[in-house]
């Protein structure tokens, strides 16, 4: 099972929320990180201003991805929002995806979250929890 620190979660699922509110249709974007403890959302612009639509800067994600090998870390998926939308993947969310990859969907309406797998163009669901404490010494990030 893969674990997110759970004030994290909640303070991102809220951004989402208010971001649909304030600006109709628009997602919020970001990166998954394996910290080795738990999953860490890393949230990034999101360039395109197309309704129910998310695109990352390049030069932004190079950053992410050159700190996080700094850190001895792992990007493993990507996460995004749908204003008015269930927190199912897409067409375009699976082609657009990395092929064995993690996805964290927030869902505006239903005020929750659902994390799947994205592998060969078919997304499986995924159960996750919460970490119960900042310190960990084992990799809990998927248990």
């Amino acid at each position: 099972m893969y674990h997110f620190s759970k004030s994290q979660y909640l303070q991102t699922l809220r951004h989402a929320c208010s971001q649909a509110k304030e600006d109709t249709g628009i997602e919020i974007c970001g990166l998954m990180i394996d910290t080795g403890c738990h999953l860490h959302l890393v949230r990034t612009k999101n360039t395109s201003r197309k309704v129910g639509g998310f695109a990352f800067s390049p030069a932004e994600i190079r950053r992410i991805v050159v700190a996080t090998k700094v850190l001895g870390q792992e990007i493993v998926g990507t996460f995004h929002s749908h204003p008015v939308g269930v927190a199912t993947p897409g067409r375009s969310d699976i082609e657009h995806a990395v092929n064995d990859s993690l996805m964290l969907i927030f869902d505006c309406l239903g005020k929750n979250g659902m994390l799947w797998k994205i592998k060969g163009g078919k997304a499986s669901p995924l159960s996750f929890g919460f970490i119960k404490n900042k310190r960990c010494n084992q990799n809990p990030s998927k248990r």
